[in-house]
């Protein structure tokens, strides 16, 4: 019961329609313009970099700050399901109707909260493949396949995980957790933009 109130209580806080809110002092509407997404991107194509950062502080402590609610609720497992939550909320947002932001920026803030040295290498790898692939969904596809591997091996090698989860046996399923998750709007995302072959 303690396990679901956690996610419960992470989703509350994830689907909270915050980007959109501080577009909104700008005078910009990010599910009207641009790609129609509520996040962080498209913050930077409709309002620049100011905007964007700004969505990205706001998205990054919504999440650092469901996983330090979930810990408080039911210790590593409810920082793990209240993360889980925070970007399910994100993605599958009910005040859009289930149709959110992409769970990027949110992500951040739950990796710094729960798995901080996991998040170091994700970070260096989703910046240069986007240099490389000048695509922001194959880089984010490829940060979680990342993800997941650095999840199924972080336990078994005994490696640190800084602060926040402490019981490395959950990592795998957080990983898991999180890739479920954000995987199908990001290859969704690809699909839809993907050149189309003429006849």
């Amino acid at each position: 019961m303690s396990v679901f109130l956690a996610f419960s209580g992470g989703y509350l806080i994830g689907s909270l329609p915050t980007a959109n809110a501080i577009a909104g002092l700008f005078g910009i509407d990010l599910r009207a313009g641009g790609s129609g997404n509520p996040g962080t991107n498209n913050a930077r194509r409709l309002g620049g970099y100011g905007l964007a950062t700004s969505i990205l502080l706001v998205e990054a402590a919504k999440g650092a700050g469901a996983v330090v609610t979930g810990g408080l609720v039911t210790g590593s497992v409810g920082m793990m399901a209240a993360g889980v939550g925070a970007v399910a909320g994100n993605v599958f947002n009910v005040w859009y109707r289930f149709r959110g932001g992409k769970g990027l920026g949110i992500t951040l803030g739950v990796l710094l909260a729960a798995w901080p040295l996991g998040l170091v290498p994700i970070v260096v790898v989703i910046a240069a493949l986007a240099l490389i692939t000048r695509s922001t969904g194959w880089a984010s596809l490829g940060a979680l396949v990342l993800l997941v591997t650095l999840g199924i091996l972080w336990f078994p090698m005994g490696w640190p995980t800084g602060w926040g989860v402490s019981r490395t046996s959950l990592l795998p399923w957080l990983a898991l957790g999180l890739a479920v998750v954000l995987a199908p709007k990001h290859l969704n995302d690809l699909l839809a933009t993907r050149p189309q072959i003429r006849e």
